[in-house]
């Protein structure tokens, strides 16, 4: 009885698990199919659009590099400008200033008479000498007339021997005298030509520190006079590039530059000891003036550059064509010989202003990409314009 009663919902069960099942597998081959449709169309869709172009080859310019023993260095220093000689100068013997004869920025000439003391007193003292000396001339004429007379009567026996060695010793005693009063009056003479004051070089007159009138004392300056030939630029080296110098004594290649004013120097010499402030040798540039070219005014600052020679292979590259690296290093580009561009690890050993000189990895002759290697990366073919 109960038998009877569970065959219905058995059957239930059985028909609505196999509709559940055949549902699920038509669902699932639908979608098998849709997938299957979707591809084939994709595929279709994309042997219709075709392979995209190849890129052409990026344009570049490219420059030989040049491998150099070494490159040149062109350094400034500042120093002051100075005269070759300068000399304040005094009278040997005080006096009262008379006359000046210069005044300031004139130029003189070497032994021109640039100022005189009051020498009334020295003239008077020369003239009372020289009368002395005509008198004493006079004097000797007469004893040595004395002489000559006294030396013939000995001769005849009518003279004593006395009376003619005292003429003969009054001619001596008068001679004497008559040199004495000769280095009195020379005396007399130096003591005038110090009383002038003369430029002992040719050059210009600086400042003058005295006027008429006034008493100068012996050492006490009057006037300033410096050498305007050769002008010298003093200036600080380093000791490095002041060993470089000393090395060779060539400074050919210096020029000093004041403004816009701009002469050749050369080195005329350098002190051998440092400067215990500054730590630096103090060098002494001439500078080389056409004739009659003005120069600047001493004591005006003015730069010395000096050309030096740096002997460390490399070659130039322009700054456009450096790339920087990682860790602050650098590289460039180059082109190979199948027009592909290779990566150059370099050295930055100088630059200025548009190159720089480098060393690394490349050869003599390297095709280098000179301008905007941003563009290209290592490998890219690139096509090299003329």
């Amino acid at each position: 009885m109960s038998d009877d009663n569970n065959t219905p919902s058995l059957l239930r069960r059985t028909l609505k698990i196999t509709g559940t099942f055949l549902s699920t597998s038509m669902t699932a081959a639908l979608a098998i199919g849709l997938v299957v449709i979707g591809s084939s169309f994709i595929a279709d869709r994309a042997e219709s659009v075709g392979l995209p172009d190849v890129a052409p080859p990026v344009a570049v310019r490219t420059q030989t590099l040049t491998l150099e023993p070494g490159y040149r260095v062109v350094r400034g220093f500042v120093g002051q400008l100075e005269a070759a000689q300068q000399a304040d100068l005094a009278f040997e013997a005080g006096g009262t200033l008379a006359e000046i004869f210069v005044e300031e920025g004139d130029r003189v000439a070497k032994g021109a008479v640039l100022a005189r003391t009051d020498t009334r007193a020295l003239n008077a003292d020369r003239d009372a000498l020289t009368a002395a000396r005509a008198a004493l001339e006079a004097q000797l004429e007469l004893a040595q007339l004395t002489l000559n007379r006294q030396e013939a009567l000995e001769k005849q026996g009518f003279a004593a021997t006395q009376r003619f060695d005292e003429a003969r010793i009054s001619v001596m005693e008068l001679a004497a005298r008559m040199d004495q009063t000769d280095a009195q009056i020379a005396r007399v003479e130096v003591s005038l030509d110090k009383s002038e004051l003369r430029a002992p070089f040719a050059g210009r007159i600086g400042a003058r520190m005295a006027d008429l009138g006034q008493t100068v004392g012996v050492g006490t300056p009057v006037l300033s006079l410096l050498e305007e030939a050769a002008p010298r630029l003093r200036v600080g080296l380093p000791a490095d590039t002041a060993l470089s110098l000393s090395d060779t004594h060539d400074a050919h290649d210096a020029e000093a530059i004041f403004g816009q004013m701009r002469f050749p120097a050369r080195l005329v010499y350098l002190r051998p000891d440092l400067d215990p402030r500054t730590r630096t040798r103090s060098a002494v540039f001439e500078l080389e003036l056409a004739q009659g070219e003005p120069g600047p005014a001493f004591g005006q600052s003015g730069q010395i550059r000096l050309t030096q020679e740096i002997e460390d292979a490399g070659a130039w590259v322009p700054l456009t064509a450096l790339r920087e690296g990682v860790n602050g290093s650098w590289t460039v580009l180059s082109v190979n010989a199948e027009n592909r561009a290779a990566l150059e690890a370099v050295e930055l050993l100088h630059s200025d202003e548009t190159r720089a000189f480098v060393r690394g990895s490349f050869a003599d002759g390297t095709a280098l990409i000179a301008a905007g290697p941003h563009r290209v990366v290592p490998g890219q073919s690139v096509d090299v314009l003329e």
